[in-house]
């Protein structure tokens, strides 16, 4: 590792420093958390997490697609999070989503595939706009000609970490900085596994994260002022939790290339 890598690393892992939250809050405006709101009063369920993203014109919430067959498809309301620590409620008619992904396999499993796409009816895109980001997936990602360090993480709100009383729920979000990545390829479809430490405070069962994004995250020393800034890229979307073997859990993922064939679907072209 370079002087310069060490150096960022260094300050990445010293709590003090509040470089890790710094990096989590950020990946946050493109996340939120998938709600199945039904019956009355309305009692809301934790599906999933999603990406915001633009694509060929729309706007879509990129998640697994078992949030929405075993959770989404059947409610009355599509409900996401929005602006944290603040009480809110944005609810979407389910069926005002339009819906584009992988082929719905005979029976969930570990090789999928599992990807989906949520379209976003126009009404709603100025009030989420408002609070959150949408991820320009057809943007090239700005190539930075310095030395950095490169580490990914997954985003993802763990059922574990929620709490329902009555018809309001309490999530959190969490960033997870991930081990290095085993990959695979599996009928035209990439794959990401990430060893999951859980002698970390991490949550041992990680339903809740189906469809959270991870990211390529890329620090370096601003030429500028010197200071530690970075940029992001999205690289794959959770969608399965292996055994525990040995208190690790592997989580794994779909990969950049299943994600750019999902969006193919719905027109988007990469140079």
């Amino acid at each position: 590792m370079a002087q310069d890598s060490r150096e960022i690393h260094a300050v990445l892992m010293d709590a003090a420093s509040g470089l890790q939250d710094k990096i989590t809050r950020g990946l946050g405006d493109y996340t939120v958390a998938l709600l199945a709101i039904s019956g009355f009063p309305e009692q809301p369920r934790l599906a999933g997490t999603g990406t915001l993203l633009t694509a060929g014109g729309a706007h879509f919430i990129l998640t697994a697609r078992h949030v929405w067959e075993e959770v989404l498809k059947e409610t009355d309301v599509v409900g996401i999070t929005l602006k944290p620590d603040v009480k809110h409620r944005l609810g979407i008619n389910r069926r005002d989503i339009a819906v584009f992904g992988s082929p719905k396999p005979d029976a969930w499993n570990e090789w999928g595939p599992d990807l989906m796409l949520l379209r976003i009816p126009a009404e709603h895109i100025g009030s989420i706009a408002a609070v959150k980001v949408f991820l320009n997936v057809e943007r090239p990602m700005r190539k930075i000609d310095l030395k950095v360090l490169w580490v990914q993480v997954l985003m993802g709100a763990p059922g574990a970490f929620s709490k329902t009383t009555g018809t309001h729920m309490e999530l959190q979000i969490t960033g997870m900085f991930l081990s290095p990545e085993t990959k695979h390829e599996r009928d035209g479809f990439d794959y990401l596994d990430y060893e999951m430490d859980l002698k970390f405070p991490v949550p041992r069962n990680f339903g809740g994260v189906s469809g959270g994004g991870v990211w390529e995250i890329y620090l370096y020393h601003s030429p500028e002022n010197g200071e530690i800034v970075w940029s992001t890229s999205l690289h794959g979307v959770a969608f399965y939790q292996l055994p525990i073997v040995a208190e690790h859990r592997p989580i794994r993922c779909h990969g950049p290339e299943s994600i750019k064939t999902i969006l193919r679907e719905v027109g988007c072209i990469f140079s």
